[in-house]
C-alpha cells in the first residue's frame, strides 16, 4: 500500500541547542497532499507579511547572470549591532509554482524562496520573502521589491543527514561556539524544521518574533534543495577552509 507519510518524530530536547528558547514544535501531523484552495488571481492580494498573530497549527500538515560571491553588510549577531561584512552568494531563487498554477498559497506557505550559502560560517541560509505588486515584471524579479519574512540556516551535519535519508522528520541544529549569559540574540534564533519523504521535502521556519512560514519543494525545486545539501558538505567545506585562511 501506498504511503506518503514519512516517520514523523520529535527530536529528544537535549539536542536542541541552548540558544534557542522554547518554541512550540508541534507534532507533524500525516501526510496530506491535497491542495484544494485555488483562485484565479492568486498572488494578486500579496501586498505584505500575513498577520503573524496565528498559532502554529495554521501550518496545513506536511503531507540573468551566474551567481557572484560578494560581501554582504549584515547585523553580526551578538556583536552589540555592529555591522560585519559576510561573504554569501545566492545559490537559487525559487518561485513558488502556485504562481504559475494560478493557485491560492496557504496561509504563512512563502512566496519566493532563496538559498544561499554562507562562506564565513559553512552554512545554508534559506529566506523566505512574500511577493508584492512590483516583485515580478514579467521574466524579470526584483528582490528588493519582496517582502522578507522569516530566514534559518542548515549546518553540514543536518544538511548531510537530510541529503543521506529517504524519509525523516528532524529539527536542525544550530552550531554555537559558546552560550553568552543574557543575550538576547541567542534566544531568539529561529528553529528549522525539515520534513521529507520521497516527494516533497517541507523546510518550517519558527521564529520567535515574526511566526512560522513554510515551503514544499517538489519536481524539480526537490532536486535544487538535495543540490544545495549536498554543496554544504562538499564544495562549500573548500569555500569555507579557503576563506578562513585568507583571514
Amino acid at each position: 500500500m501506498e504511503n506518503n507519510g514519512i516517520p514523523f518524530g520529535t527530536p529528544p530536547t537535549a539536542f536542541m541547542q541552548t540558544g534557542n528558547q522554547p518554541v512550540s514544535l508541534n507534532q507533524p501531523q500525516p501526510v496530506s497532499f491535497d491542495d484544494s484552495s485555488t483562485t484565479d488571481n492568486a498572488f494578486s492580494n500579496s501586498t505584505g507579511v500575513p498577520a503573524m498573530d496565528q498559532s502554529d497549527n495554521n501550518l496545513p500538515p506536511f503531507g540573468g547572470a551566474a551567481p557572484e560571491v560578494f560581501k554582504r553588510t549584515e547585523i553580526g549577531a551578538g556583536q552589540n549591532n555592529t555591522t560585519t561584512k559576510y561573504a554569501i552568494f545566492d545559490m537559487f531563487w525559487l518561485i513558488n509554482p502556485k504562481f504559475y498554477k494560478k493557485e491560492q498559497p496557504t496561509q504563512n506557505e512563502a512566496h519566493i524562496v532563496v538559498i544561499s550559502f554562507n562562506i564565513s560560517f559553512g552554512n545554508l541560509r534559506i529566506s523566505y520573502f512574500n511577493l508584492t505588486p512590483n516583485a515580478i515584471q514579467g521574466n524579470l524579479i526584483f528582490l528588493e521589491n519582496l517582502k522578507r519574512t522569516v530566514s534559518g540556516t542548515i549546518y553540514p551535519a543536518t544538511a548531510l543527514n537530510a541529503h543521506s535519508s529517504t524519509r525523516l522528520a528532524t529539527t536542525c541544529i544550530e552550531q554555537l561556539f559558546r552560550q553568552v549569559p543574557g543575550a538576547s540574540w541567542q534566544q531568539e534564533r529561529p528553529v528549522c524544521v525539515i520534513e521529507k519523504n520521497e516527494q516533497k521535502i517541507r523546510f518550517t521556519i519558527k521564529d520567535p518574533k515574526n511566526g512560522a512560514y513554510f515551503y514544499d519543494f517538489e519536481g524539480w525545486q526537490y532536486t535544487a534543495f538535495h543540490k544545495a545539501l549536498e554543496f554544504s558538505f562538499t564544495k562549500g567545506f573548500e569555500l569555507m577552509a579557503q576563506q578562513h585562511l585568507k583571514n
